[in-house]
């Protein structure tokens, strides 16, 4: 958008340079193109390489315009200022493509601006009347030669570190992970837990066991189990309300923190998860049930306090014949 003002501005100031006349109209219309595009939010990664792909073909033309048409020494102004453009180029080219494409296309606009200044002062009569600009030609391509170098070097540890950010990433979501389930892990809702106690009112949390599961596991086999733990996670996970959070706490005993101005609000949540269990049956098994203990947080509770409510409550409502639902008194 920037680029825009300045170009107009330099095609109405200097008319009378051909190059600038005839071309810079034409730039113009791409960038302002670009910019409606970007506007109407097109593809970003498509827009970008037709950007550095045009800009980079433009400069070389215009280097190779002041190489070639008038007089070498006034137009060298022009041809230092293009060089520092082809610089800034090559820092884009790193920028939109990986370090071996960057690479790759920096060392093509090196040797195309080499090609162009050889031809035009590699001759002897022209190294004898322009040897200034021939040392500083010479001067200008071992800057882009070696910032090309400079540029994939850095790249290169750019993308070990993003690599390297990447593993540790996954490694700290794995170690909060349930393999079974694909759930939250024990230590992922300590964390969780850890936080909202920073805030306990309008906090409920919620253990729930499966009924009878060491009754299936002995029946059916372990893989079977294993099968309702997966299951039973899915159910629970489709069912919860936006906000809430779901785990695997250990074994056949499930997790979910959640937050309610109304203890009504919450149960009534609460319910139609143990109604989501209860009614479909499973495969294989059949009917497979679960009991649910509710505790609320109050002002200068505990997470430890909060989780053996939440503990006494799951037990009261496999005491009174589970499959049901029990909110540990306050």
């Amino acid at each position: 958008m920037l680029a825009i003002p300045v170009l107009v501005l330099i095609w109405i100031f200097r008319p009378e340079e051909g190059f600038i006349h005839w071309l810079y109209p034409a730039f113009i219309l791409l960038c302002v193109s670009w910019a409606w595009r970007l506007f109407h939010k097109a593809k970003l990664e498509s827009i970008e390489r037709e950007v550095v792909a045009i800009t980079a073909a433009f400069f070389t033309i215009k280097l190779g315009y002041y190489f070639f048409w008038g007089d070498l020494t006034k137009n060298w102004v022009e041809i230092e200022s293009t060089y520092w453009v082809m610089a800034f180029l090559m820092i884009l080219l790193y920028i939109v493509f990986d370090a071996r494409r960057g690479l790759m296309y920096s060392l093509a606009l090196f040797v195309m601006t080499l090609a162009l200044g050889l031809f035009r002062l590699g001759g002897g009569v022209a190294l004898g009347s322009h040897r200034d600009e021939f040392l500083a030609f010479v001067r200008n391509e071992m800057r882009l030669f070696a910032m090309a170098g400079l540029l994939y070097a850095l790249a290169s540890i750019k993308d070990q570190l993003a690599d390297a950010h990447r593993q540790v990433l996954q490694m700290h979501a794995l170690a909060r992970t349930d393999p079974l389930t694909g759930l939250p892990n024990r230590l992922a809702l300590s964390e969780v837990l850890e936080e909202a106690s920073q805030h306990m009112f309008g906090l409920y949390v919620v253990l729930l066991d499966i009924d009878h599961f060491k009754q299936i596991n002995d029946r059916y086999g372990h893989d079977v189990g294993d099968q309702v733990l997966k299951e039973v996670g899915r159910r629970l996970r489709s069912s919860l309300r936006k906000g809430d959070m779901l785990g695997r706490w250990g074994g056949e005993e499930f997790m979910i923190v959640m937050r309610g101005e109304s203890q009504h609000d919450v149960l009534a949540a609460v319910e139609r998860l143990r109604e989501d269990i209860a009614f479909w049956p499973f495969d294989e098994v059949g009917a497979v049930s679960a009991s649910f203990g509710v505790a609320e947080g109050h002002m200068g509770d505990s997470i430890h306090n909060l989780l053996e409510r939440a503990d006494k409550a799951l037990y009261q409502a496999k005491h009174l014949g589970r499959n049901r639902v029990e909110l540990s008194p306050a």
